[in-house]
């Protein structure tokens, strides 16, 4: 069965066999003397093969291209839908912490999420709140995770930590 991703290459393999079989002598007669030229008054067989081929060629070059338009289409869909989910995360997040400023995971969602959005100082400021407030209450595990994130925040948008000292 051919299927939407392989239409293209089926097509190849298609003009490949049919090419292989005009050359070769499989539509050829058993007595050969009696065969017609099937290319009698028609340009050169190479001057066919190259005009075919062109065909092919500019027949899967568009197919690729219409498969790439789609794919990026959905793509850019995805995104959209994305960052709006982002965008509520934050919002979600800023409301808990707006009720509760001390609640450190809240602090650390925040984070991750400004991380999604590629806020880079916003994801720094709100994780090492969040560690400094894992620390206070002792949290180990939450401490691990913010001080691992903080680390990848750094590399990841060119910061130093002495660039966002609190005090």
């Amino acid at each position: 069965m051919v299927t939407e991703k392989n239409k293209p290459w089926s097509a190849l393999l298609v003009v490949l066999v049919f090419s292989l079989m005009c050359v070769s002598s499989v539509w050829a007669e058993e007595d050969g003397e009696n065969m017609e030229d099937p290319f009698e008054g028609k340009p050169p067989l190479a001057d066919q093969l190259k005009q075919f081929s062109d065909e092919i060629a500019r027949r899967v070059h568009q197919e690729l291209q219409e498969l790439l338009d789609r794919e990026l289409k959905v793509l850019q869909e995805e995104r959209k839908r994305n960052r709006y989910t982002v965008e509520e995360r934050i919002a979600k997040q800023e409301g808990i912490i707006k009720d509760d400023p001390e609640n450190a995971a809240a602090h650390f969602a925040l984070g991750e999420a400004y991380d999604d959005m590629r806020a880079g100082a916003n994801a720094i400021v709100h994780t090492q709140i969040a560690e400094h407030l894992f620390k206070e209450q002792e949290n180990k595990i939450g401490l691990a995770e913010s001080r691992r994130n903080l680390r990848r925040f750094f590399d990841k948008y060119g910061y130093k930590r002495e660039d966002f000292l609190l005090n």
